[in-house]
């Protein structure tokens, strides 16, 4: 980052100096943020070095340039946001808390290297200030999948390419063009069999710049490195080598078709390699399956499960879905309790060097009919999975239930609109379609429909269908009988308002978007609840609260806790004694644990990449948690310690070691403290995913070894570490 610009004041200027400061400090008292922000400018710019002004000077300014910030971004006003935060960070280059939310504004817009460039700065300059750390971390996240780590950890998966690569090279074919190359792992594999001629192509800029690294760290310097989508391309011929006979790639998702990865490889096979007749491809063709299951922790994911509790809400006779602009979810099944309700069928058997119906499917609607023998039961969802033939000797898979499986993909789950009640021995035709490269599929000869059926966020089914927490919040709710209270609710379901209201209160609620609400007015209705006593706004909740809550018997039940495991906001209203917050206070336990989960998600290991040296390059985009953490294994090495949160606070806690071996994490999970005899646990919780920090490097522990653990809080940032 450059430093500051220098700047010729006049002598005028500098004897009015004071002058300035005091006009900006009456104009900050009077809420006038652009008046003041002119008067601070003109007093900074009539001093030699504006650092030299005090710390209070100094931090008045910064809150304000903060504060302008908020108001240019909510207004659209980017012109402007970038004229105040550029022409403060020229007074005050080394200003971490500017420099933090220029750059979290910069990724917001997408501006990601950009981003990172503001971000690193503000961390270097002060690397206790957690916000800049966590913004950079998502900044990395962003530019690194989490998924790259566990795909180059899959050691199976990276032996199997490698045997098929070598396969093919050893056979004369030698001119090679890596489609999707990612971090350069399969250009490696076929660099180190001796091909004569080699291109690897990536979209991702940032994994282009470690191609070079990578392959520069490994000695292989005759490879030649395209940062472009290989679609882009008229030929390889005019964009580096002569000739190609031989294109690899490993640009698949789950259901095979989500990274357009047959329009790639038709296109490389008709546009790239130069050997219309004598050519090698690998993978070399894929075998789709298909079967229906049954699982109660996936359905609750998506639909709205009934529950006793909740029909004092009369939601029985509704049908509550979550709105997906995804046709599948990504799930591991071996880890699930998985009912499978029919058969599994082959439904696609696709050979890439079949050119005419590769063209088919990535250009035309193509499909396929298939039909399921069922057992009785009800139907949830479709699950499919995939074998990747590699060579015609070489394949891998990601059959769920198969001890050979590859564990870098999971398998893709497709919901149906509702369940489906089948009998035994029954057969469900299926037509499987593949659309501008999406894959699809709906029931010919059955399906079910619902009169009312509500398509909501996904935050809003995980809520209701948390059985702990609903108990609670109506346990809470039952202790306030008044109906002359005014309440705001900011959960994304606001279950604790809609039970006030019903007694009579007048309660504040502000949605997400028109189809949350659309849902919640018709719970008000199914309740005769009014929109006088229940108002529904989109504006941010703090504003909401601001312009609209009396200032007397007033309760105020906020969101603290992300559906991520991730601290929201712990204190909101500090200055408002006279609100009732819930909850009241909240605790996060902490334990040490080692999870192999996590390094394998988090750390690549250069044995599981052949021993290349990748690891020191992918490891610099590792972070230091993982947030929503689901069917975690792990082993404890201490009782949990439970710390009280308290804003801008650090604390810590020594813990006694009850095993020797490794730690690798800390694991957390927070106990909100709902009212003087109810808490609330996310230990357990379906709603709220449990999260870890994890150490930079698995640590030797010995049983009885005493280790501190510190917690440190930052506004609405949290970091634990030992």
């Amino acid at each position: 980052m450059a430093s500051r610009v220098p700047k010729l004041c006049s002598k005028q200027k500098k004897l009015n100096g004071l002058i300035y400061l005091k006009r900006a400090k009456q104009a900050c008292s009077e809420n006038n943020y652009t008046e003041a922000y002119e008067y601070f400018v003109n007093y900074f710019e009539s001093l030699s070095d504006p650092t030299v002004s005090s710390t209070a000077v100094q931090t008045a300014f910064t809150k304000l340039v903060c504060k302008i910030g908020v108001v240019l971004e909510e207004t659209n006003n980017i012109e402007e946001l970038l004229k105040c935060y550029l022409q403060a960070l020229n007074l005050f280059p080394n200003n971490y808390i500017i420099l933090n939310n220029l750059g979290a504004y910069m990724f917001k817009v997408g501006e990601v290297d950009i981003a990172r460039r503001y971000l690193e700065v503000a961390v270097k300059v002060n690397k206790d200030y957690l916000p800049a750390e966590k913004n950079l971390m998502h900044v990395k996240w962003h530019q690194i999948p989490r998924w790259h780590f566990r795909m180059l950890n899959d050691k199976r998966r990276n032996m199997a390419y490698n045997e098929a690569i070598t396969e093919v090279i050893k056979k004369g074919y030698t001119d090679v063009v890596d489609v999707g190359a990612g971090c350069g792992l399969l250009s490696l594999m076929a660099c180190r069999n001796g091909v004569t001629s080699i291109t690897a192509i990536e979209e991702n800029k940032t994994l282009y710049k470690l191609c070079l690294e990578i392959f520069k760290e490994n000695n292989f310097t005759n490879i030649n490195v395209l940062n472009c989508l290989s679609t882009s391309l008229s030929g390889i011929q005019t964009n580096i080598q002569s000739k190609c006979n031989v294109i690899i790639t490993e640009i698949f998702d789950v259901a095979f078709f989500g990274e357009r990865a047959l329009e790639s490889i038709f296109h490389a096979l008709a546009v790239i390699c130069t050997e219309e007749e004598d050519f090698k491809i690998i993978p070399c063709g894929a075998k789709l399956y298909v079967t229906g299951i049954h699982c109660d922790e996936l359905a609750s994911k998506y639909w709205y499960i009934p529950s006793k509790v909740l029909n004092i809400l009369n939601l029985q006779n509704i049908c509550i879905k979550q709105r997906n602009s995804d046709p599948y979810e990504a799930e591991h099944l071996s880890e699930k309790d998985v009912d499978y309700i029919t058969d599994t069928q082959q439904f696609f058997n696709i050979d890439f060097y079949n050119l005419e119906d590769v063209c088919s499917m990535c250009r035309h609607e193509y499909h396929q009919f298939v039909k399921l023998k069922c057992k009785a039961g009800v139907l949830h969802a479709f699950a499919v999975w995939f074998d990747l033939n590699l060579t015609e000797n070489v394949s891998i898979t990601t059959k769920p239930f198969s001890e050979e499986k590859v564990n870098c993909w999971e398998q893709a789950v497709f919901y149906l609109d509702h369940p489906v009640f089948v009998s035994e021995g029954e057969i469900l035709t299926l037509k499987a379609t593949v659309v501008d490269c999406k894959l699809k599929f709906s029931i010919v000869n059955g399906g079910t429909s619902h009169p009312r059926c509500f398509e909501v966020s996904k935050e809003i089914i995980s809520f209701m269908n948390d059985k702990a927490l609903v108990e609670s919040i109506v346990n809470v709710a039952h202790k306030f009988n008044s109906p002359n209270l005014e309440v705001a609710d900011s959960n994304i379901f606001p279950l604790f308002g809609l039970l006030l209201a019903k007694n009579g209160c007048n309660v504040y609620h502000a949605v997400k978007n028109n189809e949350d609400a659309e849902f919640l007015e018709y719970v008000l209705k199914l309740n005769k609840i009014s929109l006088e006593k229940f108002s529904i706004r989109k504006e941010k909740f703090s504003i909401t609260l601001n312009k609209n809550m009396p200032r007397k018997q007033c309760i105020y039940f906020f969101e603290a806790i992300n559906i991520d495991g991730s601290l929201e906001n712990i204190s909101p209203l500090d200055k408002q004694s006279e609100i009732t917050l819930i909850p009241k206070s909240i605790g996060v336990t902490v334990q040490l644990i080692y999870s192999h989960y996590i390094d394998h998600c988090n750390h690549v290991n250069d044995e599981n990449v052949l021993n290349f040296r990748i690891a020191k390059y992918m490891n610099e985009y590792s972070g230091n948690e993982h947030p929503n953490l689901e069917n975690l294994q792990y082993t404890e090495f201490s009782d949990p310690v439970v710390f009280m949160l308290e804003k801008d606070r650090e604390s810590s806690c020594d813990v006694v070691v009850k095993n020797d071996g490794l730690i690798n994490a800390l694991y957390f999970w927070y106990d909100m403290q709902l009212s003087d005899d109810i808490i609330f646990s996310t230990l357990n919780s379906t709603h709220f995913k449990k999260s870890c920090f994890f150490l930079h490097q698995p640590k030797s522990v010995k049983r009885g070894e005493s280790i501190r653990i510190i917690i440190k809080v930052d506004g609405s940032y949290l970091k634990i570490s030992i």
